[in-house]
């Protein structure tokens, strides 16, 4: 379900290490392509306000070390980021992408503690300006920085001047931010009580759902005619099939099996055949099955099924991180598909997050008015791109990357438009 613009990158790659460094403002100075990195040689503590800290600097070889930290931030974030936490990032950054990501987080000088952090990489902001970005893209559209509770906009401050050192630009891309958020919230002081600009472009609602009594409204809001006609597409899938059951599991064990299913029964409709399914390639399922098991083993996956007699008719992956649900995967059997399978499991799965204890909402980090689910899931989750700069130089390239953001979704609406006239004319 989740569908979201590629990471794509400018090929560069830089010797990796670790090291922990305070920030300093300068210019944004060039190189060339495939040059080896500059270290920062300034190691001093940084002191911002009343507190010291310092920002380290590593690759996902180096990771090991900072696990307790990085995953004690995870856990405390001002907002839930399952897609820049450890099991995620890492199975992604072993499996898929290669060493040009720039882990950098904000720490405590005194307890070592993480404040902020945030993956890099270079990519282009759309068609053609070269940036760096937060790892942000099709397996995780949640671009949202880890920030502990205590951060604030110097620690923001902080964590941009480095990154302007470690990559000589001082223009940055945050993909698929919430901006209904705290972390919102905290670019704005950044922009008012430091020398960074914030700009939002490609501003977008997409689906989601609320708790409580609004969340139970949002859930009757298909409308008595929608719901009658889902019930009546059961009834028939039960008729010719002997049985038509939902069905969760959570247990680690339990999820490695179902995701098996999953991985089979999505590699057996469209995303099969054009190659885009988790198991079309190596790679894509190595990442897929080591994200999944270590997440589940922590008890924060949940796959959902709608059963047709002895095979599953649809599954849908959701992932909790905390008291907020992710629907991450959807696939169902294209040979049910007059029984509207997708759409059954979606409903369900909106009826289990209603029902969980603690929950709070849930995103479905699908593209906006995604034709399945938006009429399902009645809330909305507002995001957008975050443009951050700094200085003259910065200025300028931020005002590229927002034209250059701009015509690639202008050609992406052309192109999603001539394919359903393409689609509509061959039916």
């Amino acid at each position: 379900m989740a569908i979201a613009e590629d990471i794509r990158t400018d090929g560069t790659a830089e010797t990796g290490r670790s090291g922990e460094t305070a920030a300093r403002p300068h210019e944004a100075r060039s190189r060339r392509r495939k040059a080896p990195r500059q270290p920062i040689k300034d190691a001093r503590p940084s002191k911002r306000g009343d507190r010291a800290m310092t920002v380290l600097v590593f690759r996902a070889g180096e990771a090991e070390a900072h696990l307790p930290h990085w995953r004690a931030l995870a856990e405390t974030a001002l907002e839930p980021n399952p897609f820049f936490g450890p099991d995620f990032l890492l199975s992604y950054l072993a499996h898929m992408q290669s060493g040009e990501v720039h882990i950098l987080a904000v720490r405590d000088a005194g307890d070592g503690s993480f404040l902020a952090l945030v993956p890099f990489l270079r990519r282009r902001a759309g068609l053609a300006v070269p940036i760096v970005a937060a790892c942000a893209g099709d397996y995780g559209p949640l671009g949202t920085p880890l920030l502990s509770p205590s951060a604030d906009s110097a620690v923001l401050s902080l964590l941009l001047d480095t990154a302007a050192q470690e990559f000589g630009t001082r223009t940055f891309l945050i993909p698929y931010l919430r901006t209904d958020g705290p972390v919102s919230e905290l670019f704005d002081d950044l922009a008012a009580e430091t020398g960074w600009h914030v700009a939002r472009t490609a501003k977008a609602l997409r689906a989601g759902h609320a708790a409580g009594p609004t969340g139970e409204e949002q859930f009757r809001l298909i409308g008595t005619r929608r719901r009658k006609e889902l019930d009546r597409q059961l009834r028939r899938l039960e008729e010719a099939n002997a049985s038509a059951e939902f069905g969760s599991v959570s247990g680690a064990e339990e999820v490695k099996a179902a995701f098996e299913q999953f991985l089979a029964l999505e590699a057996a409709g469209w995303k099969g055949r054009r190659g885009t399914a988790l198991a079309s390639t190596p790679e894509r399922a190595a990442f897929a099955r080591a994200f999944i098991s270590s997440l589940s083993a922590r008890g924060r996956v949940r796959i959902d099924t709608l059963g047709a007699g002895e095979a599953p008719a649809a599954m849908l992956v959701t992932l909790r991180d905390r008291d907020r649900v992710f629907s991450w995967k959807i696939a169902y059997d294209e040979q049910l598909a007059r029984f509207s399978p997708g759409a059954q499991v979606a409903r369900q799965a909106m009826r289990r997050n209603l029902d969980e204890a603690g929950f709070s909402d849930a995103d479905s980090l699908a593209i906006p008015d995604h034709p399945m689910i938006a009429p399902l899931w009645r809330g909305s989750v507002p995001f957008a791109t975050l443009v951050v700069s700094k200085g003259a130089a910065g200025a300028v390239r931020g005002a590229l990357a927002r034209l250059d953001i701009a015509a690639d979704r202008r050609l992406r609406k052309l192109a999603r438009t001539l394919l359903a006239r393409l689609r509509k004319g061959r039916d």
